[in-house]
């Protein structure tokens, strides 16, 4: 763990000191101090994805105090837990520690080099952590017939995986993987009571954190609300997207990643002959989870890199599982010569991706930050402000509340968002109104997003009182 944790770091740092990379863990941060502070997920704030994410970061706030570059040093080493879960997978499935290693820090590198792929703190890197650990527990042991088929695998791996689901629900797609091989594996021995044993324990530890959530909800008396958040707003969320652009969204994530992608794919080749060897069979299960998460992120119709997220892990480990076939391919590659110089070429690679991060967002403008500490003297205790399509995280830099159920700021001031949400943005704008801690807005000189109803009505009691440089324009309420 200790190598995963010090290259994830090293990779990292430079970019620990930023207030925001992207809006989406600005919304968890902001919300988990809601949390913190008594107020009920889904009712009192708003958001698109289920209530883990934001559990996890108030944990996480408790833990650092909340201070951004501890909370993301929280989410480096988190990046690390995951490369030492796939590094025990491979490790486990190949009996290989070179392939475990290599499939670690392969994982480490691609989530640390590009912003919206894995250096912005997103969902997808904490439940990274819990299907790997279920693949490891579920499928690697099964893998190397030498290994002991233990029963308590199944229910803590559906444990696992659903708690992944109450992280982001595109970890289903994990889950169907994990229990198309439990099907094939005792099936094919002719275990039909294993099999439907191992599955039934499997399902209920899957259901154990989904019917934890429903509780929660139904002793609130929100099972209406829930169900509207779950399936209404999630099922107006998709848009329209053609397929040759969706194919585009896929082409690039190879591109990006191309020389994982191609070992991953010489493994692939490589592996075929004997369905039975481990290889074959480790490799063909990570091919069918990459199919199975491949057509869960491209379901929405949107092209965010941080979806993508979740192949990281099957890359890695279809990458790293290269090393396990020997060196008749790429022999410049080979274990030796790498055994010697890792140490070397891993500090090499971390200072370099490291200060290449430090260089490109130290040199951005810190807009939260600095709006942050313009309004720190001007708030008094009990006031607060409204931004106006952007900057949240600057509510957790201010210590301050949040006027409005939807955090995230695109939830008001994107025409799709609004419609899925059924938001009422005149009846929004009267509540925020009504709000007498409410003193002051901020926002862009020009912004066409920000031009809506909601805004409107709300610019016409508050007149602009001082612009800030980058075009930061804050009003005071009349």
């Amino acid at each position: 763990m200790g190598l995963f944790a010090a290259f994830a770091i090293l990779l990292r740092w430079g970019s620990f000191f930023i207030s925001v990379i992207n809006h989406d863990e600005s919304t968890y941060i902001v919300i988990a101090d809601e949390l913190l502070n008594g107020e009920v997920y889904l009712r009192d704030v708003i958001d698109t994805k289920p209530i883990g994410i934001f559990l996890v970061y108030a944990a996480l706030i408790k833990l650092t105090g909340g201070a951004i570059w501890l909370l993301r040093l929280a989410a480096a080493l988190v990046v690390a837990l995951g490369g030492w879960g796939l590094y025990l997978a491979s490790h486990r499935a190949l009996s290989s520690q070179r392939a475990g290693i290599a499939a670690g820090l392969k994982y480490v590198l691609i989530c640390s080099v590009f912003s919206y792929y894995g250096l912005s703190p997103n969902t997808e890197i904490f439940f990274n952590c819990l299907t790997i650990a279920a693949a490891g527990l579920a499928v690697a042991p099964r893998v190397t017939a030498a290994e002991n088929d233990s029963f308590w695998h199944w229910p803590v791996a559906g444990l696992l995986l659903g708690l992944a689901m109450t992280i982001k629900p595109f970890a289903a797609a994990e889950s169907l993987a994990i229990g198309l091989f439990l099907v094939w594996y005792y099936l094919r021995q002719g275990l039909v009571i294993r099999t439907l044993t191992a599955g039934t324990t499997l399902l209920l530890g899957f259901a154990l954190p989904l019917l934890g959530v429903y509780l929660y909800y139904a002793n609130l008396g929100m099972l209406d609300t829930l169900q509207f958040y779950l399936f209404e707003v999630n099922g107006a969320y998709p848009i329209e997207l053609p397929w040759y652009l969706r194919l585009k969204y896929m082409g690039d994530y190879c591109l990006r990643f191309a020389p994982f992608v191609i070992l991953g794919a010489l493994s692939l080749v490589r592996s075929n002959g004997n369905s039975d060897r481990p290889h074959t069979v480790w490799t063909r299960f990570l091919l069918l989870s990459f199919t199975l998460v491949t057509m869960v992120v491209l379901i929405t119709g949107k092209r965010f890199g941080h979806y993508q997220v979740q192949l990281h892990p099957l890359l890695a480990a279809l990458a790293g599982s290269w090393w396990a076939l020997g060196k008749t391919a790429f022999p410049a590659l080979s274990w030796d010569w790498l055994k010697k110089y890792t140490p070397a070429i891993l500090i090499g690679v971390g200072l370099i991706v490291g200060l290449a991060h430090f260089a490109r967002f130290n040199g951005k403008d810190d807009k939260p930050t600095r709006i942050a500490a313009y309004m720190e003297y001007k708030l008094a205790p009990n006031e607060t402000f409204f931004g106006l399509n952007g900057w949240q995280i600057t509510y957790h830099l201010l210590y301050r509340d949040v006027p409005t159920p939807y955090v995230h700021s695109s939830l008001l001031f994107l025409d799709h968002h609004v419609r899925a949400f059924q938001v009422d943005e005149l009846g929004e704008a009267d509540r925020l109104l009504a709000n007498p801690n409410l003193r002051y807005l901020m926002g862009r000189v020009s912004d066409p997003d920000a031009d809506t109803p909601l805004s409107r009505r709300l610019l016409l009691e508050f007149s602009p009182m001082d612009t800030l440089p980058g075009e930061i324009i804050i009003y005071r309420r009349d």
